[in-house]
């Protein structure tokens, strides 16, 4: 189920990440009612029953005490080389290579998150269905708004660009004049296209309708939904596999452009930003 694993997937970790930005009472607060987050947003798709509701939850918590007792610790040990790491110059496949650790945390916590799904995937009803259906055509609309060209025909729209700049702050904290108009010229220059992306995007959906489909047909629901993942990771679109992979190695190389422009007071900020991060998860593991 692409939405699901895609947005409902990466909505849990966008729950992580603003809780960490908000400070650590918050974060382990919010860290253990991750289940309950993860259900209101699923709620907010489909409209889910009380039994899906309650099927999901069992699972769902079941994946939080795995997530913290094998994924925690190894975020700490991560974060702790990226605070050395940040200090310096990176190349382009530094970074691809940390992004390459990134997708395999990724891909582990996805195969353990699937079980949560499988109570949903075979009981979606006719009406739940057509809900996931308006959920993402809205979201394909905010895609295009948000990624599209500016509305005076601009390469790179002011959201897009905004967006980027925030999540470069993030970090780093405030960027200077030019360092912005660099990371404006480095978008405009970027291979991502909202027009060859958003095929992608119905494919996927359209590949979650069938999974969800074959599995109240009789297919095994686990390896059902795992394959949709993996098709999701590498389209079985052979233009588009190239192109995400063309993607990433320019995702890489503007990131490193980026990080090489930022000073050196810039860095010592992001490294106590991750270092930060790194408590916040240590607090995590001892709650």
């Amino acid at each position: 189920m692409a939405i699901n694993f895609n947005i409902w997937f990466k909505r849990t970790l966008i729950i992580i990440t603003s809780l960490l930005i908000v400070g650590c009472s918050v974060v382990t607060l919010g860290y253990n009612r991750l289940p309950l987050l993860t259900i209101l947003e699923l709620d907010s798709i489909v409209d889910l029953t009380d039994e899906q509701e309650k099927l999901s939850r069992i699972q769902l918590d079941a994946w939080l005490e795995w997530h913290r007792e094998k994924h925690l610790p190894q975020y700490i040990v991560k974060l702790e080389q990226w605070e050395k790491l940040i200090i310096q110059d990176l190349t382009p496949g530094q970074f691809c290579k940390e992004v390459d650790v990134i997708r395999t945390f990724t891909n582990e916590a996805v195969e353990k998150f699937i079980p949560a799904l499988i109570p949903i995937a075979t009981t979606l009803t006719p009406i739940q269905i057509e809900n996931w259906n308006k959920y993402q055509e809205e979201k394909d609309k905010e895609f295009v708004e948000n990624f599209g060209k500016g509305k005076r025909g601009e390469i790179i729209n002011e959201k897009r660009l905004k967006r980027a700049i925030e999540r470069a702050e993030m970090l780093y904290g405030t960027l200077n004049t030019n360092q912005k108009e660099a990371l404006a010229k480095r978008l405009e220059k970027s291979v991502f296209n909202v027009e060859q992306v958003l095929p992608e995007r119905k494919r996927r959906h359209a590949d979650s309708i069938n999974s969800v489909k074959l599995i109240q047909s009789g297919a095994k629901p686990y390896p059902t939904l795992k394959a949709v993942w993996d098709r999701n990771q590498k389209s079985p679109n052979p233009n588009y596999a190239a192109y995400s992979d063309k993607m990433l190695q320019d995702g890489c190389s503007q990131l490193s452009e980026l990080h090489n422009k930022t000073t050196l007071e810039q860095r010592k900020k992001a490294a106590q930003k991750l270092n930060s991060y790194r408590k916040d998860f240590e607090s995590l593991i001892k709650s």
